[in-house]
């Protein structure tokens, strides 16, 4: 990465640690001579639709890949490694975390054409932190100030030191000023790829932006499309009409011919699968989650809905971060589950589950435990939906339990910031937990924060408010003609410099 500019993004050539990468002809495809060597479009199926654009309410996993990464930038991001490195931006921080300095890229501009001054930047990170609807308000809530020191710096000062708040920028997108009031259909960005049109439950296109102040993508048109069907999307791959199938399914990647397509899969994995209850709901009782947890049937699921990949796990945490703490947590005894309802006197109690559409796996999952449940007696109903109305369902906590998958960042905190903080201002209030939380992006020692990391994973494992099913396996297909793709450890498709020959 050393011949290129600090604000460069570097997501090809970084396989040995990160992913596997589809490199086919990706030297050749690169180079000028070859340009005519490669398709102008690449046609990417998605497991749903997406019918917002704006990245500041926008929280699904498909919106992160397919559009945030792609129509637009933040002052940082990760790389293919998930390691933190410079956007839109260069960047200092002080020594306790409380004031953070970013030097913008002299040549960004947003898709307007207008200039990603310091201005302008500000101006979005308060619509991020102050928006009724916005999902980082709360990352946000800390700041003292922002200030523009001078056209292309930007200062940022927290009323308080916070070791996660570097990396938690990672996930705001900055947005052009021009589009505050238009971004749910008409979002503008600075990203490698402009929003170019949207047709429902039936195409995205973004084009390839050519002032764009990174590595402008070699490919003109990405089509995006909602096929949530995954054998319909994996035909359509064999036949040529679909050039990448974002996310498999275990049960898709158990049916790929290898001699028609190419798995592609990070070497870890960062995505949990879990289950969130309403807290406040008819499954108020710890002692009824719990018993429900020795009703899940973990061997069960990870054979059935996840062909035996992925890991059986009780904490919030992925394997591979730093800060995880192995829970024992509840065997599956359908017996002592029938016990403990009985003893916290429930009888023949009945919830739902919401299940996305498009996530076999979940579904699959969810009829694993609706059939252990039911012979204990409890009437688990499994409601699949689209994922627009699952998500309105999610976000209003109008469920008793929802099935959900998190991709774990970098830092810890993504956990607990994104999954726990709505629960904990909603049906969850544990001010233990809210303390934990808080004091953890307080200390930059990383001994001090595995510590508090490790009480609230207890907590989490005891009480139940959510409730971890396993690690899944993340993996994606693509054509034999696709170049210079990959999979991050997040269960992102990164698509920016993505080929397809002729």
């Amino acid at each position: 990465m050393s011949n290129k500019s600090p604000w460069r993004r570097s997501l090809i050539g970084l396989a040995a640690v990160s992913s596997l990468v589809l490199t086919g002809c990706a030297a050749e495809s690169s180079s000028n001579d070859d340009s005519a060597a490669i398709k102008d479009e690449v046609v990417v199926a998605l497991a749903g639709d997406i019918d917002n654009f704006d990245p500041h309410t926008n929280q699904l996993i498909i919106f992160e890949f397919a559009i945030r990464e792609l129509v637009f930038s933040s002052l940082v991001d990760y790389d293919a490694e998930l390691k933190l490195q410079p956007d839109l931006a260069t960047y200092e921080v002080n020594e306790d975390a409380t004031v953070f300095t970013f030097s913008l890229a002299p040549d960004a501009v947003f898709h307007d054409g207008t200039s990603v001054d310091a201005d302008a930047v500000i101006a979005s990170m308060e619509r991020a932190g102050t928006a009724e609807d916005s999902i980082w308000s709360g990352r946000l809530a800390d700041v003292a100030s922002y200030e523009a020191t001078d056209e292309s710096t930007v200062v940022i000062t927290l009323n308080n030191p916070d070791a996660t708040f570097l990396a938690g920028l990672a996930s705001i997108a900055i947005v052009a000023p021009s589009s505050f009031d238009t971004a749910t259909s008409e979002p503008v960005g600075s990203g490698p790829y402009e929003f170019e049109s949207w047709t429902a439950n039936t195409e995205i296109v973004l084009t390839s932006f050519d002032d764009y102040f990174g590595d402008v993508s070699p490919t003109e048109t990405l089509r995006l499309q909602p096929i949530a069907d995954q054998q319909v999307a994996l035909n359509n791959l064999y036949s040529g009409s679909v050039d990448i199938l974002a996310s498999a399914s275990a049960a898709t990647v158990s049916q790929l011919d290898a001699d028609r397509a190419a798995l592609v899969e990070p070497v870890a994995s960062n995505s949990l699968s879990l289950i969130e209850f309403n807290s406040s709901g008819k499954l108020a009782d710890p002692m009824v989650r719990q018993a429900l947890a020795h009703a899940l049937d973990k061997d069960s699921i990870r054979e059935i809905a996840y062909g035996g990949g992925g890991s059986s796990s009780w904490s919030p945490l992925p394997e591979s971060s730093w800060a995880y703490s192995a829970q024992d947590g509840y065997e599956y005894d359908l017996d002592k589950a029938a016990t403990m309802l009985a003893a916290a006197g429930e009888s023949d109690l009945e919830f739902s589950l919401e299940v996305p559409s498009g996530f076999p796996e979940a579904e699959q999952l969810a009829r694993v435990w609706q059939a252990s449940l039911a012979e204990i007696g409890v009437t688990l109903n499994v409601n699949i939906t689209e994922i627009s109305v699952w998500l309105d369902a999610y976000v209003s906590r109008g469920y008793d339990a929802t099935w959900n998958v998190f991709n774990v960042g970098a830092d810890p905190h993504s956990f607990f910031d994104i999954i726990m903080t709505p629960h904990l201002a909603d049906d969850y209030q544990n001010q233990t937990v809210s303390d934990l939380v808080l004091d953890a992006t307080r200390v930059s020692d990383e001994a001090t924060r595995g510590e508090l990391y490790g009480e609230l994973q207890q907590i989490l494992v005891d009480e139940l408010p959510i409730m971890i099913v396993q690690s899944t396996p993340v993996a994606s297909i693509a054509g034999p003609e696709v170049s210079g793709y990959e999979v991050n450890p997040l269960g992102w498709a990164l698509l920016s410099q993505v080929t397809v020959s002729k």
